[in-house]
């Protein structure tokens, strides 16, 4: 009768640990909501109380020395004001008299201090509580931090206690509300019972006068013959089948009009009975025992708590639909029976129509009388224990160990903290770097270019800076100039005899004309007799990097418009000549495809040791691809962090079918750091005459 389990699951002792019922109380009883500015103030405060209604804020009290103070509200116009032995901030909703020690501690000084509600303050403190419940363990173990150790002692004591008593509380809540379900329960079937034993007494007053019937004794128990006792047990048992049925059918008529509990049912000598019966009576027990359940949570919670809407459910369930079906499938079990009987009856019924009925309504009678004898013997018991169990209530969680104020801080975490920090963000930074170098699609490393591309890198270029090289910047002219002397080595290398370079790039300002224009001076400057042509026809500007005119130039020339030695300009810089690009044609893509091309480029090849070509962009036509096929080799010039790789690799793939040879790739404007800085050249190894500076470039 008493619910052996407990009273609250193990997440629930936490979930109560933590509840507001509790940390509210707390912050009452030690005054946490108050928090003087000062810690010595404190002892002017110990009389501090508010009432239900306050106002919290950042208060102020400022006191004279003649005694008389002035409350005021941060950020309010609302004040109070008045002497020391009268009470302070009532118009605030402050219960606060001060103390005689409190008085000296406050008198011509301003005192600060801040009131928050109690709610604001049990929220703050429960996310300082560190409650843990390891599994299938029964130790609740709990740390508070707090900058006051004693303080957080104390606290914690207080905390405690208050859980053990709300516990008991809600034990004792429990066991009082089980006990008073009995007690209507006890009613109920004392009720029952009374009637029963009345019907059965005012039936043997009525037929104890009548006279005997076919040997039958009217008004006792049937004779011993076999055959009448085995009819007239079958009788019995069919009548109060019948009987038992119609009740049953009542008892559920009434019930679902809520005129009649469903508990009527189980004083049904047939249903109380049958193992139908038993599973009924067990219904009943989960239906009073979540009854109770739900009682003792609303006294804590809401009805929209999670754990307060399930047992309200699960009531429901019970009562309007667990319940009835089992009361339905115990009818048809009865009609089952009862048409079971007639069918065995009607055979003998006609050599026993004259016994009469009196006997079989006497012996239902006493089997009701039985039942509802039973029922109440078991429901008195049950209210006893339940009775003795709730004077003798007690909570089922005690103290183990108090807390005492820690003579050094638990932890510093600061450290850690810092040290995760760090090391998360420096994950999430080369997280971060790792999928933008993914997705990037632009030539970053060089590795990019041997292993995507297929090309050696014939030679890297160093980045110039936005405002252009300083010529007083030793370290940048030596790098630019040593650059391109590699790059010159590598051209020379890679031809036999006379050399003839075209020099291009994927896309427009990748920096194709200025790598081969200083690449044309790199070679004048070793004494080779060098021609730069610039072959873009399009967009060419090698005339104007030089200080010459565009034309006669080479679509001039293609033309027949002008001679090979009129169109060959020389310039300030010995060995060097520049061959313009000439009027802008919208022939000029067939001109450079015309068999023109061809014989001039066999013409200046037996004139001038070096021939550099300055094409189009591979994306802006077949100009490129013609230039290069004219001049046998070609440098393919990669803008380091512009470039795209894939367009670089689709225009590429054309060249295979050329007869061109790619010498290699320039990087241009690489970085001097990173795997770019092993491109690089050491810093005072310039080589410069006496009080002279290496020679400029053209940028």
């Amino acid at each position: 009768p008493i619910r052996s389990h407990e009273l609250l699951n193990s997440q629930a002792w936490v979930e109560l640990l933590r509840s507001y019922r509790i940390a509210d109380a707390v912050v009452r009883k030690l005054s946490l909501y108050l928090r003087p500015e000062t810690e010595a103030d404190s002892i002017a405060f110990s009389t501090f109380a508010v009432a239900d209604r306050f106002i919290p804020g950042k208060y102020t009290l400022d006191t004279d020395k003649g005694g008389r103070w002035r409350l005021a509200l941060e950020n309010a116009p609302i004040g109070d004001s008045g002497t020391v032995k009268d009470s302070i901030g009532r118009a605030m909703g402050l219960r606060w008299v001060l103390p005689p020690a409190g008085v000296r501690r406050v008198m011509g000084r301003k005192v600060a201090f801040t009131v928050s509600t109690p709610r604001e303050t049990s929220v703050e403190l429960m996310a300082r509580l560190n409650a843990r419940l390891p599994e299938r363990s029964n130790f609740l173990w709990l740390m508070l931090q707090d900058e006051d150790p004693r303080l957080a002692a104390s606290i914690m004591n207080t905390w405690i206690r208050e859980y053990v008593t709300v516990a008991g509380d809600l034990k004792k809540r429990n066991m009082v509300e089980f006990s008073n379900i009995l007690n209507g329960q006890l009613e109920y079937a004392e009720t029952s019972l009374h009637n029963s034993e009345s019907a059965l007494e005012n039936f043997r007053v009525h037929t104890i006068t009548l006279p005997a019937e076919g040997g039958v004794a009217a008004g006792v128990e049937m004779s011993r013959d076999p055959a009448l006792k085995s009819f007239f047990e079958k009788k019995i048992e069919y009548d109060n089948l019948k009987h038992d049925r119609e009740a049953l059918e009542k008892v559920m008529a009434s019930a679902g009009t809520g005129a009649t509990p469903y508990e009527g049912a189980l004083l049904i000598p047939s249903v109380a009975q049958s193992p139908g019966g038993e599973s009924l009576r067990e219904l009943f027990k989960q239906l009073y025992t979540r009854q109770a359940e739900l009682n003792t949570a609303r006294q804590v919670y809401t009805d929209n708590y999670p754990p307060v809407r399930e047992l309200i459910t699960a009531v429901n369930t019970l009562r309007n639909k667990t319940i009835p079906q089992e009361m339905t499938q115990l009818l048809s079990q009865l009609r089952g029976r009862e048409s079971e009987y007639t069918s065995r009856i009607a055979s003998a019924s006609q050599d026993l129509q004259s016994i009469p009925q009196r006997t079989i309504e006497e012996m239902r009678l006493r089997r009701a009388v039985t039942v509802s004898e039973g029922l109440y013997t078991t429901l008195k018991s049950r209210a006893a224990e339940a009775r003795l169990a709730e004077a003798s209530t007690q909570p089922d969680v005690n103290i183990l160990d108090s807390a005492v104020a820690p003579l050094r801080p638990t932890k510093n975490t600061a450290p850690r903290i810092m040290g995760l920090a760090l090391l998360t963000g420096l994950a999430l930074a080369i997280g971060l770097a790792l999928v933008l170098d993914k997705l990037d699609k632009r030539m970053r490393y060089p590795e990019q270019v041997t292993t995507e591309l297929g090309l050696p890198i014939a030679g890297t270029v160093p980045v110039i800076p936005k405002g252009g090289i300083s010529e007083q910047s030793t370290q940048q002219v030596t790098q630019l100039i040593e650059s391109f002397r590699t790059l010159r080595m590598n051209v020379m290398n890679d031809s036999d005899g006379n050399i003839s370079v075209a020099v291009s790039s994927p896309s427009p300002g990748d920096g194709k004309s200025f790598v081969s224009a200083n690449l044309a001076m790199s070679f004048a400057d070793a004494g080779f007799r060098t021609l730069l042509v610039d072959a873009d026809t399009r967009r060419g500007a090698l005339h104007e990097m030089f200080g010459l005119t565009r034309s006669p130039g080479l679509t001039d020339y293609l033309l027949g418009e002008a001679s090979e030695s009129a169109v060959v300009h020389a310039t300030s810089h010995q060995h060097l000549f520049v061959l313009p690009n000439g009027n802008p044609k919208r022939r000029s893509p067939e001109l450079l495809t015309s068999p023109a091309l061809q014989q001039i480029v066999a013409n200046l090849k037996q004139v001038y040791d070096v021939v550099v070509f300055d094409t189009p962009p591979v994306a802006a036509g077949v100009d490129a691809y013609a230039i290069a096929a004219a001049a046998g080799s070609l440098l393919v010039v990669l803008r380091i962090g512009q470039t795209e790789r894939r367009m670089a690799a689709a225009k590429l793939l054309l060249l295979d079918r050329l007869p061109i040879r790619v010498l290699g790739a320039v990087l241009n404007a690489a970085p001097m750091r990173g795997e770019y800085a092993y491109y690089g050249y050491l810093d005072g190894y310039a080589a410069v005459d006496d009080a002279e500076t290496p020679a400029g470039a053209v940028a």
